[in-house]
């Protein structure tokens, strides 16, 4: 691993969470997954879903389809399948738990506004469904995973719904964008569902539309990077934007600021302790996304 490097995996020994420092181990030591298992179950409910800060900018314990989603990275880097615990216990969630409005899953929770959390995850009834966000995330994972037909109907459903509902009205929102991006790549075969081919089109087009193209502000700003939607270079549209994908991959290692991580480039409008740490835990997780870009573009 490249030297400039030693300062951040020292600091990510020393400051990174728990689940971060397994998976690094895992990733790029080759240890077992089961430590990182056991770390990623401490974020887990006894009802199936994910809480406890997982995703850091809410420090919200319950269970919520935002913080579950976030799990779904760790079980896919894991290539954990519908035989595992962790697993079926967030299919139970999210088939008989989890909330949802007019059947979409909704970003935030009521409890969410009782503790310390970034003001977009303030929650309110009128504004708790963000579009497809993270919907049409969760129903990829489902149809992967599904165990029975109810499950994978269900994700069907919902799949061909965000289908129909991005090409009736193009989103511009990153975090929209890079949901569906996520179901594309996570289902791989679309021909089964209806103006598969429009919307993959369409989807290209929205992407096209929201990439920073000025890359000055990539690490400087909070912008919509294309490593956001291409972490890897074999996902779906790497193609189309590689030159863009490999640019700011060649600019990672350049960011690095003087303490060994990367910038945080958003910050909270209130809970200013709590945001410290939620800061700290971000700097661990982006620590071992970065790395991952670092291997899967052959970075040395």
């Amino acid at each position: 691993m490249n030297q400039k490097l030693d300062k951040t995996i020292k600091w990510l020994y020393r400051n990174g969470r728990p689940l971060d420092v397994a998976r690094y181990e895992y990733l790029f030591h080759n240890t077992n997954k089961e430590l990182v298992e056991r770390a990623l179950k401490s974020y887990q409910n006894s009802d199936g879903g994910f809480g406890h800060g997982l995703e850091p900018d809410s420090q919200n314990p319950f269970s919520s389809p935002i913080q579950t989603w976030m799990a779904m990275e760790v079980i896919e880097e894991l290539g954990l399948d519908n035989k595992n615990k962790i697993v079926k216990n967030v299919l139970d969630y999210l088939i008989n738990k989890a909330p949802r409005k007019d059947g979409l899953y909704p970003a935030t929770i009521s409890t969410n506004n009782f503790y310390p959390h970034a003001s977009w995850w303030t929650h309110s009834p009128e504004g708790a469904v963000w579009g497809f966000n993270p919907t049409i995330a969760i129903a990829g994972f489902i149809y992967k995973h599904a165990v029975d037909a109810s499950q994978k109907q269900l994700a069907t459903e919902l799949i061909q719904k965000g289908i129909n509902s991005l090409l009736d009205n193009p989103s511009n929102n990153m975090h929209e964008i890079r949901a569906y991006l996520e179901m594309v790549n996570i289902v791989t075969d679309l021909s089964k569902f209806s103006k598969h081919q429009e919307f993959l089109d369409k989807l290209l087009e929205q992407i096209d539309y929201n990439i920073e193209k000025n890359t000055s502000l990539w690490f400087k700003t909070y912008c919509v990077r294309p490593l956001q939607f291409f972490d890897k270079p074999n996902l779906f549209g790497y193609e189309k934007f590689s030159e863009l994908a490999k640019l700011e991959a060649g600019m990672i290692l350049e960011n690095l600021n003087n303490d060994g991580f990367w910038d945080i480039t958003w910050s909270w409008d209130n809970y200013k302790e709590a945001e410290a740490i939620a800061k700290r835990d971000w700097q661990s997780s982006i620590i071992i996304g970065y790395l991952k870009i670092l291997k899967a573009y052959d970075i040395n």
